[in-house]
């Protein structure tokens, strides 16, 4: 008995003197012989944990360091990963602790944009519409050609039906920068086509696809605490493997990075998944670097243009498909990729099959995802 425990204390003291990997500052600890451990919410990086360090510092730039540091922990990490655990549900920031920073970066920088428009963005994600457009006016009243202020102006112009003043706000883009907003106008036409589009759920209907420069792309979604497939994700797995034994030449991309709440990498789980199934390995390329839907776009559009992709078909959930389609239609606009995208969903509610209000509010989520796919990030810095 004195023997196990002994080893025990071994095994324990060697797992701790394994140094651990830490990527781009997310703070997820992986250990050897694929062991994993999920780093859970740091408190010291809370608003009122940063306040009490904000105390001690004595100079300008270094509590504006240490505010941003906090905000993008909290853009990416939730206090309570649990949270995250339910099927349907991606959210990854702390809204609330992110409003505090930037009102606390705004008393030691006052009318700097990049927290205005910053405070804008998490006021326009907690649905605080006219508070956020008001931050918009307040930067345009410091810059009156900062373009992405105008361009959330635009977009909240659009779809509250205010037409007469987004062809007025249309004019002052293209004073700007006239081809840029020949660009963002094919935009907000993607966005427009997104509330009604048909959702396919029919795999024959993509079954003539099957060729080498046919992509199946099946996007991710968050593992549980233990990196095991949550339903949804085994719902679009499913629908992809449909579709890759349907086209046996076709290739497949499995997008999905980690998230610091994960302890496991989403693509890797999902190519483990699929070869489990009769995928074979060579037909599987794995996108391991995103942590949301708008980082699967820009990823993966890059993946297929480099490999000279055709035609695309994009795999994932009814309630999901619409913003999906539309950021991967966005990017291969702004990238220049050029190929036929067609999508194939996993039905998780038959009401996501229904077409949706073409309204601001509605649509918000699609807007701000697909203006960030765009370039034009609402968190510079911080939404990579």
């Amino acid at each position: 008995m004195q023997g196990k425990k002994k080893a025990a204390s071994l095994l324990t003291l060697l797992l701790l003197s394994i140094p651990v990997a830490v990527a781009n500052q997310s703070h997820v600890v992986a250990f050897a012989s694929n062991q994993y451990q999920v780093q859970e919410y740091q408190d010291k990086y809370s608003y009122d944990s940063i306040l009490t360090k904000l105390k001690s510092e004595k100079q300008k730039a270094a509590k504006l360091k240490t505010i941003d540091q906090a905000i993008e922990y909290n853009y990416w990490h939730k206090p309570n990963f649990a949270s995250t655990q339910k099927v349907g549900v991606t959210s990854s920031y702390n809204n609330a602790a992110l409003v505090s920073l930037y009102q606390e970066a705004l008393k030691i920088a006052p009318n700097t944009p990049k927290y205005m428009m910053g405070l804008a963005a998490i006021d326009q994600m907690n649905g605080d519409y006219d508070k956020a457009q008001a931050q918009y006016k307040q930067i345009l009243k410091i810059d009156k050609k900062n373009y992405q202020a105008l361009v959330n102006i635009a977009v909240y112009q659009k779809f509250n039906n205010q037409t007469a003043d987004y062809q007025k706000t249309i004019k002052k883009l293209t004073s700007i920068n006239k081809s840029k907003t020949q660009q963002f106008s094919k935009i907000v036409g993607l966005i427009e086509n997104a509330h009604d589009m048909d959702l396919n759920t029919d795999a024959s209907k993509v079954n003539g696809q099957n060729n080498a420069n046919h992509y199946i792309v099946i996007l991710g979604f968050v593992l549980d605490s233990k990196g095991d497939i949550q339903p949804t994700l085994e719902q679009r797995l499913n629908a992809g493997l449909a579709l890759a034994k349907a086209q046996p030449k076709a290739k497949i991309v499995v997008s999905g990075g980690e998230l610091p709440q994960e302890p496991k990498v989403e693509s890797e789980v999902m190519k483990d998944w699929l070869v489990k199934n009769g995928v074979a390995k060579d037909r599987i390329i794995t996108e391991t670097e995103s942590k949301d839907t708008t980082q699967n776009a820009r990823n993966t559009t890059k993946i297929l243009k480099s490999n000279g992709a055709k035609s695309v078909t994009l795999v994932s959930s009814a309630s999901h498909m619409r913003r999906a389609y539309t950021l991967f239609k966005a990017s291969e606009l702004v990238n220049g990729a050029n190929y036929s995208l067609n999508q194939f969903v996993s039905v998780d509610t038959n009401d996501a099959l229904k077409a949706t209000a073409n309204d601001y509010k509605t649509m918000n989520k699609i807007i701000n995802d697909t203006l960030r796919v765009s370039g034009y990030s609402l968190l510079p810095g911080i939404q990579k």
